[in-house]
């Protein structure tokens, strides 16, 4: 931008015009640093993992729960002495 004899009379921030281009900001004391953390960024996060998409994980967690149930109890059952065999002892 040429210097004129308008542009020399003003101060300095009203020496040109820019279009196109913004600027936002904040002091630092100004800004919050968990503003909206509960009420967007959590809620969100919960509605699209456990809400919306339920039927990735549930099933699987039902069958992974079940196969460990199995396992328990077949090791337990298998740890065991059958007192039957034993029937007979003195």
């Amino acid at each position: 931008m040429r210097p004129t004899f308008v542009s020399m009379g003003k101060h300095f921030g009203n020496l040109g015009k820019m279009y196109g281009e913004h600027r936002f900001a904040l002091a630092p004391n100004e800004q919050k640093a968990y503003k909206g953390f509960f009420d967007q960024a959590f809620v969100k996060v919960f509605k699209t993992y456990v809400v919306d998409q339920w039927y990735y994980y549930i099933p699987q967690t039902i069958g992974a729960y079940l196969l460990y149930d199995w396992a328990i109890k077949t090791n337990h059952a298998a740890g065991r002495k059958n007192p039957a065999d034993f029937a007979n002892d003195q």
